[in-house]
């Protein structure tokens, strides 16, 4: 389960289910997912972050990131795509980097037409996953995949718009998107800046303050919670040692992985592993969750 493995068939690379959920522990897995609530709301963890995702709400679940799913105080229906990430990465640029930066509890009510385009997408392809005459032909249902993972990577990446609603130029995001591939340490990270400030034309410390502005934390900060969150999966999927686990996720010394574990996670390593982890047994006997119809989801869809 920590990975969670999920199956596609050759011919169809997404599946959709739609169900009420009590509880699903910390889990990950390679598919990019996309819940929406339809009734109700739950609580989601995404990585550090802990949202209320109210009633048609939605939360774009990157591929590898370590997310939770819990009841809040109401009874709750909601809709679950999955998509294989052998087909997400098919379609993408040359740069295989992205990251989705898409949960209504973020911004939806600062850019309400960019999550009102998103369901008008999913609504699409959930009609034709129903629909016994676009199973029967696959790619007209790839062909409205392709058109809303086109959407997503671009209005919904993070290294485009960061947390807010101006996107940087072009030239710029490919550059970011490079640096965050390509680098494994702090020195490399800063190489990378200093070559895009003298591509760019402005200073250092010019471009640092405006990625600041722009994601509210400086690449360093971005660069330390992606190592947080590898190490915070093998805290859960293993019995490494928390030194050999601060080596493995590129932390020189533990006390850093610590220091910073704790200030993404609100806790230390020690204790992360402790609340959460349980073999597969006990993670499976925490799944709650009851499966409904997708004809009955689909009454609550919207479609543009």
């Amino acid at each position: 389960m920590r990975p969670e493995t999920i199956e596609f068939t050759h011919h169809m690379p997404v599946k959709a289910f739609a169900g009420s959920i009590e509880q699903y522990p910390y889990h990950w897995h390679d598919a990019l997912e996309i819940i929406q609530v339809l009734k109700g709301s739950v609580h989601i963890s995404l990585g550090n972050d802990n949202l209320l995702l109210s009633e048609n709400g939605i939360a774009v679940i990157n591929m590898g990131e370590l997310h939770r799913i819990s009841k809040s105080q109401e009874d709750n229906e909601i809709l679950f795509m999955q998509i294989d990430d052998r087909f997400c990465r098919s379609i993408l640029s040359e740069n295989n980097y992205f990251f989705i930066f898409c949960c209504s509890a973020y911004h939806e009510t600062e850019v309400p037409e960019k999550y009102q385009a998103l369901k008008g997408h999913i609504a699409r392809l959930i009609w034709a996953l129903h629909d016994k005459s676009s199973q029967d032909n696959p790619g007209e249902i790839t062909d409205i995949l392709t058109e809303m993972l086109d959407y997503i990577t671009y209005y919904f990446d993070f290294l485009r718009w960061g947390y807010g609603t101006r996107a940087f130029n072009e030239k710029r995001v490919k550059r970011l998107k490079q640096i965050a591939e390509y680098t494994k340490s702090d020195n490399e990270v800063q190489l990378g800046l200093k070559e895009l400030s003298a591509e760019v034309g402005v200073s250092l410390q010019h471009l640092s303050n405006d990625i600041k502005d722009q994601f509210g934390l400086t690449f360093q900060e971005l660069l330390y919670y992606s190592r947080c969150e590898d190490a915070a999966k093998l805290l859960l999927s293993t019995g490494k040692r928390i030194v050999d686990i601060a080596l493995e996720c590129g932390f020189s010394d533990p006390k850093y992985l610590i220091k910073h574990f704790k200030k993404n996670f609100h806790c230390t390593p020690s204790e992360f592993r402790k609340r959460y982890r349980a073999d597969t047994n006990s993670l499976l006997s925490q799944v709650h969750y009851r499966e409904i119809p997708l004809s009955q989801a689909m009454k609550y869809l919207e479609f543009t």
